[in-house]
């Protein structure tokens, strides 16, 4: 399997998952750096640009021959007003959120005979935040998925997962440790995901549990949002 944003957070644990599932995983990165293990090997790319991307998969195809899972992880946060941005910092979360998103599905749907596309998208997606671009390009990849489920079946299945706050260095950005720990109260289940959390319901969408589930998002918030 394939995996953006491979190095930390929801990426890493992720990749720990399906290792523990008996998988072989190719992970990507932009910046830090992860040494190769047991069954996984690292690649660097930059999401954002096409050629980064055609680069870093062309090498995994070489490696692993084929692919039969993608999972687009990789994700930037600004946590800025509309008016804080410029058009310029707009396009850098699009780039990566959005764009990266559509890039690195169309370099392996090509190559992908059968399996399972899981994108990250967010809560903010779902209801909006006070980061109006971070949510809009989170809505705008559970549109895509919809569109390639259809695309893509019956041989290839594509659905999100919409997480809440989590515990990681992006759902930690510009809080202080008490506050974060305070926005547990206004999670009925009174708990911060853990990246584990996120990875078990992004393993469950691309295992075989899930065979008859497609177009789909998975909420895994808490009950932050319910719909």
């Amino acid at each position: 399997m394939f995996i953006t944003g491979a190095s930390r957070g929801i990426g890493a644990a992720t990749a720990k998952k399906f290792l523990a599932e008996g998988w072989q995983v190719a992970g990507f990165y932009v910046n830090n750096r992860v040494e190769d293990g047991e069954n996984i090997k690292y690649y660097q790319a930059d999401v954002s640009d096409e050629r980064s991307i055609k680069e870093a998969f062309g090498k995994a195809f070489l490696d692993y021959k084929r692919v039969d899972c993608l999972v687009n992880c990789a994700g930037v946060l600004e946590d800025k007003y509309l008016d804080e941005y410029n058009k310029a910092l707009m396009q850098k979360v699009m780039d990566v959120n959005e764009v990266g998103v559509y890039l690195c599905t169309k370099e392996v749907i090509g190559k992908m005979e059968e399996g399972a596309i899981v994108t990250i998208s967010s809560t903010a997606g779902q209801v909006g935040s006070s980061d109006p671009i971070y949510a809009a390009t989170k809505a705008a990849v559970v549109a895509f998925s919809k569109s390639m489920a259809v695309m893509l079946a019956p041989k290839v299945r594509v659905n999100c997962v919409a997480p809440g706050l989590a515990d990681t260095d992006m759902g930690r950005f510009g809080w202080s440790q008490g506050e974060f720990q305070k926005r547990a109260e206004m999670i009925p289940l009174r708990k911060i995901a853990s990246p584990q959390d996120i990875a078990n319901g992004i393993y469950f969408l691309a295992s075989d549990q899930a065979a008859h589930i497609t177009g789909a998002c998975l909420d895994i918030n808490g009950g932050y949002v319910l719909r």
